[in-house]
């Protein structure tokens, strides 16, 4: 017991060391403290004298999988104690070397660095930033380090880190740590290698607790819709045509459409309103501003939303918010200042078309409207250059747009799973199977809602050039992709899988929504444009969907009582299946955890020099990992042995996963809190 102790006293104090960062703003003085060291130390000392004791020499693999963590430990005490980081400040031309450590004091380099040359790399025909490029010298030997792309100097790492605001200097991170990183990846191997022995290896937890297990379930739909009228609306046609055209939006060219959607939404809460389009409701806009400034809206959430709202309005009012014309690379709309060489009748086209548009559509005069969108839309064609996207993005984002419906499917598949759960949980306790038509027919839903998420999200992929893997709406839509496949892939093995799978779907499908509708796709900020990322985040999502069905498990063991109330062999029968079910979940999703929480590591050191930060999202993804840890140690925990007792902590195990995801993003912040975006 003395290891689970010294383990539950760790993760206590990881809880106290994030909430007093929230306070005070740092917790280092925790994260560095002799004592914390010292109890990391005696909690890999008594887990040592564990294993010893557990005889886990017996089980080679269950010993390699607990000395990968040994190691790991092992590797953050050397870079802890030895390893060196700091920042090192250089203007174009210059040489130095020394750099300045984390208390602000001088450390010299065994060497000297030249900066030749910096220059920030643009998303084509954009003022994006894609990328940071400094090109140091170094000796004879010449680096380009950027975001991803360190210099390895005699065991120094230099990245990329920030810039001087004339863009002559750059300031470049510098890490040093020839033990710690080794060490630590070694026990990363270590790690991966015994999880993998470890699921598929006949005799250990994770094929018993499948040996063990049963049968199917599923689901049907249902939808809504209104409509009313408005006053003064441009005719779908038009609105159509006029959202054709090419908008600089968000750091990126985008169709109009896209514009008139993340509009429409912000304004009233989803991409329509009163039955009229987004594309007619931005349109009406342009036209009659203000009758339509004057109709009722969407209440904002809080004050900062308010002024967003407010802040939206007034550059749509003054004209600074489309941005349709391209010339040179920029992009201006009719009321910028607009460049002194260009020409003549450029100028006046630019000033007078989108004007001359309106009083077209005011006067009904059609054919004129079309004729005079297309030559906008010739015009940004000429003067749009290469930066414009493909053809096939541009129509690619407008079919995306168009058929984006996961407002309408989140109600849809949490209703649904909720009816699910109660039908088939009441077959299932009265030991009767459900009928064959009611499981093709659900299942087939699944199917057809996995393909059409799939589309959705290879649409995005397409349109963004990277995956979509990025913030809080496009992780959530992950997270249901990937709950639906794992319901059909275990459907066979647990008859509530089914209705778990459409209810954990419809949940994370309504959680993307919120705070709008729909993100705005953007171009990757350089420092996330990594494999490693995306390796991350697809990981994490999958150990969040296999934990959130062991938490719907519980829920079920603790309804039980309700259900089944006069027949206790029954009762009992179905919680140790409900349990053999959350042991065989637990190994995959904890396995994808631990590789998850690694890979966020290495990618971390790829970026920034350094593998752990003790970033908030960090620590709360280790006191997960730690917390479900304990389940898993049954053998030595008599308590979880009791079927009631794992589902009970399960359901309380799942706040931690609650508070790592959306806790941490919305009250505690950090480096991810670009995952809320």
């Amino acid at each position: 017991m003395r290891p689970f102790l010294a383990l539950t006293v760790v993760i206590l104090v990881m809880v106290a060391a994030t909430l007093v960062e929230k306070i005070t703003g740092s917790a280092a003085d925790i994260y560095g403290s002799w004592w914390f060291a010292a109890l990391w130390a005696i909690l890999a000392v008594m887990s040592a004298i564990y294993m010893l004791r557990r005889k886990l020499q017996r089980r080679p693999f269950v010993l390699l999988l607990h000395l990968s963590m040994l190691v790991i430990l092992v590797g953050a005490g050397l870079t802890h104690f030895w390893g060196k980081q700091g920042v090192l400040h250089i203007r174009i031309g210059d040489e130095v070397n020394y750099y300045k450590n984390a208390e602000g004091m001088r450390e010299d380099l065994p060497f000297a660095v030249r900066l030749q040359d910096f220059q920030i790399q643009y998303y084509p025909g954009t003022q994006t930033p894609m990328d940071f490029v400094s090109t140091i010298k170094v000796g004879d030997d010449t680096w380009e380090v950027a975001m991803n792309k360190i210099a390895d100097v005699h065991n120094y790492r230099i990245y990329q880190s920030a810039y001087d605001e004339d863009m002559q200097g750059t300031i470049l991170s510098v890490s040093y740590d020839p033990w710690g990183i080794g060490v630590t990846y070694v026990g990363y191997g270590m790690l991966f290698v015994s999880m993998l022995l470890l699921l598929i290896l006949p005799n250990e937890g994770f094929r018993r607790a499948l040996r063990r297990l049963s049968a199917i379930a599923l689901i049907a739909w249902a939808t809504t819709a209104s409509a009313q009228a408005a006053p003064h609306v441009v005719p779908d046609s038009i609105a159509e045509r006029m959202c054709d055209m090419y908008c600089y939006y968000n750091g990126r060219i985008c169709p109009l459409q896209t514009v008139a959607r993340d509009f429409t939404t912000k304004f009233y809460g989803k991409p329509s309103y009163m039955g009229y389009s987004a594309e007619q409701v931005f349109s009406s806009w342009m036209v009659w501003p203000t009758e339509w400034s004057a109709l009722p809206r969407k209440k904002a959430k809080n004050e900062r939303a308010a002024d967003e709202q407010r802040a939206i309005e007034q550059m749509f009012m003054n004209g600074h918010f489309l941005k349709i014309f391209p010339y040179d690379g920029h992009w201006y709309s009719f009321v910028d200042r607009l460049p002194e060489d260009m020409d003549g009748d450029a100028v006046l086209f630019i000033k007078k078309s989108l004007d001359y548009v309106c009083e077209l559509i005011i006067t009904r005069q059609y054919d004129q409207v079309g004729y005079t969108l297309g030559k906008i839309r010739r015009y940004q064609e000429k003067y749009g250059g290469d930066g414009l996207p493909s053809d096939a993005s541009f129509r690619a984002e407008k079919v995306y747009n168009q058929y984006n419906f996961t407002r309408p499917l989140a109600m849809a598949l949490a209703t649904l799973g909720i009816v699910a759960f109660f039908l088939y949980l009441m077959c299932w306790v009265k030991g009767k199977p459900v009928y064959l038509w009611v499981r093709v027919a659900t299942l087939s839903i699944v199917i057809v809602v996995s393909l059409y998420l799939m589309a959705l999200s290879g649409l995005r992929w397409y349109v963004s050039g990277h995956l979509p893997l990025t913030n809080g709406y496009e992780t959530m839509q992950f997270l249901a992709l990937v709950t639906l496949l794992l319901t059909m892939l275990l459907r066979r093995k647990f008859v509530l899988v089914m209705p778990f799978g459409l209810l954990l779907s419809g949940l994370a499908l309504l959680v993307s929504m919120m705070g709008q509708s729909n993100p705005r796709i953007t171009p990757l900020m350089p420092v996330l444009d990594s494999p490693l990322l995306s390796s991350h985040v697809c990981i994490i999502m999958i150990a969040y969907s296999l934990l959130a069905f062991t938490f719907f498990n519980g829920l079920t063991s603790l309804l039980l009582p309700l259900m089944v109330r006069h027949d206790a062999v029954r009762r009992t029968e179905i919680d140790q299946q409900l349990a053999n079910v959350t042991q065989l979940l637990l190994y995959p999703a904890l396995f994808c955890m631990a590789a998850g929480i690694f890979i966020g590591a290495i990618w971390a050191n790829v970026s920034w020099g350094r593998y752990w930060g003790w970033d908030p999202k960090e620590v709360w993804a280790l006191i997960t990992l730690l917390v479900y840890c304990f389940a898993l140690h049954s053998q030595s925990l008599p308590w979880f042995r009791r079927p009631r007792h794992l589902h009970l902590f399960m359901v309380l195990a799942f706040l931690t996963v609650l508070m790592t995801y959306f806790g941490v993003n919305f009250l505690l912040g950090g480096m991810h809190s670009y995952a809320n975006s």
